[in-house]
């Protein structure tokens, strides 16, 4: 829906979820718009350098993000309640797809980054509602 006008992106958003609804269906939708995972999606997937970090239900990634990644994202969102506050940016670049960083990929950028992240990639655990790929989780993992 990137490059529709607001009005046909809506008529299409409100048709997919019609659809859906009428024949208990699911779609996947592969987007960066928040806005429209927001509208339209129960469940989201959020994706770094091609691997999922975080999972669960829309609303608690979007409001609680567990992964610093997803938290970076949507701290890059503008808060319109705010005048002129200036908009945030996660720091680093996105590393090759054929020279991805050993350990996290999201290491090099990570603002919580430690020693382990550097090392050992995680695998996705739970984070409270979602799940993440994050060592921040890991003693969460061995007490569940």
């Amino acid at each position: 829906t990137t490059a529709l006008d607001v009005s046909i992106q809506a008529q299409i958003i409100q048709l997919l979820k019609r659809v859906c609804r009428d024949r208990g269906a699911a779609v996947m939708l592969i987007t960066h718009d928040m806005g429209v995972i927001a509208e339209t999606c129960d469940r989201v997937a959020v994706m770094y350098a091609g691997r999922v970090v975080e999972i669960g239900p829309v609303h608690d990634v979007i409001h609680r993000p567990a992964h610093p990644y997803t938290a970076g994202l949507m701290a890059c969102i503008p808060d319109m309640t705010q005048d002129r506050e200036p908009l945030r940016q996660i720091d680093g670049a996105m590393p090759r797809l054929n020279a991805i960083p050993r350990g996290c990929a999201f290491n090099p950028r990570c603002p919580r980054v430690f020693e382990r992240c550097q090392a050992e990639r995680p695998e996705l655990m739970g984070a409270g509602v979602t799940r993440a790929a994050c060592w921040l989780y890991a003693e969460q993992k061995v007490a569940a």
